[in-house]
């Protein structure tokens, strides 16, 4: 009987696993949005009617990576002694809305990060005025939530209305900035209430195009940026940013930034598995198998094809 087996990956390996998984690339359109973040969390400073923002986009355009790293290099967390009490703050409150939910299931998450002791105790008006005297007393500059397509019912528009509501009332009484991170349907939660509607700016995030000269340019930038990152666990690049390897990626993800960094992260673990110096072909041609999310509807692994000119009327 075996008494167990010695793991295949060296702890060489495990690092660089680690960094693929950790890859983060910052390209012209990131930064931007990224940008437009910072600017809408500087208004909370001096404004006393700062305006918020909305940032929609399909499944896979980014949206959750854009929060998680604005809250990484943004978010501050202290403590200070106010009258012989120890107090925490943090400047930045921010949960992923859970589903299905309700405002007062929403106003329970936001108590509960604050760190209320009893965020179910009390009516709706007196869990509201705890979590206003909350967000104040933690100095909470921005709120951040996820998933805000949550919110919308289409067969209950009573309940879209309710939450408008509770969100118009909640800016006017903290006078600090939101941003919403959802799907496209998350504007129909603006849309039904004109008053909330002029409050909050919109930003969507589009896919990668590949159609004019402009888009591909964008693209093949995208690619060598993704692919310098991954080379610094190989002993060269591999050529992600050619012409050729740029049509299959856009027929695999259709521009998805999400899809686009699954294959890659997935491509280089296939290749350090083989101990290759670089991700090849066939390492994507695996990835792409692998990762069904991406693959699924479609007829051909664009990895495994010899010529890509049969992509070229689906790019």
């Amino acid at each position: 009987m075996e008494t167990g087996r010695s793991l295949p990956m060296k702890i060489e390996n495990l690092e660089k696993l680690r960094f693929v998984d950790s890859i983060r690339v910052i390209y012209p359109r990131f930064k931007e949005t990224m940008d437009l973040i910072e600017e809408v969390h500087q208004t909370s400073l001096y404004s006393p009617n700062p305006a918020s923002l909305l940032i929609t986009g399909e499944t896979g355009s980014g949206k959750t990576t854009l929060f998680k790293t604005y809250i990484e290099q943004h978010s501050k967390v202290s403590s200070k002694v106010v009258e012989g009490i120890q107090c925490s703050t943090k400047n930045i409150l921010h949960i992923s809305i859970p589903y299905p939910v309700r405002y007062t299931i929403l106003t329970e998450r936001l108590l509960t990060e604050l760190g209320d002791p009893y965020p179910n105790k009390g009516t709706v008006a007196q869990k509201d005025k705890r979590l206003t005297t909350l967000i104040k007393q933690n100095q909470v500059q921005l709120v951040m939530l996820d998933e805000f397509q949550h919110f919308v019912d289409r067969d209950r528009r009573k309940v879209m209305l309710g939450v408008s509501d509770w969100f118009k009332s909640l800016m006017n009484e903290t006078n600090i900035p939101f941003i919403l991170f959802g799907l496209d349907s998350s504007n129909e939660v603006l849309d039904v209430n004109p008053q909330l509607s002029r409050r909050v700016n919109r930003k969507e995030i589009t896919p990668f195009g590949y159609g004019s000269s402009g888009e591909k340019n964008e693209f093949q930038r995208l690619m060598f940026e993704i692919d310098k990152q991954v080379a610094k666990v190989f002993e060269s690049t591999s050529d992600l940013a050619d012409e050729t390897c740029c049509e299959r990626f856009m027929y695999a993800t259709n521009g998805a930034m999400n899809s686009i960094m699954s294959l890659v992260r997935q491509g280089a673990k296939n290749a350090l598995a083989r101990e290759a110096e670089r991700i090849e072909l066939v390492d994507l041609a695996r990835a792409y198998e692998k990762v069904t999310y991406v693959n699924r509807g479609k007829s051909l692994n664009p990895f495994a094809i010899h010529d890509p000119s049969a992509l070229r009327q689906t790019v």
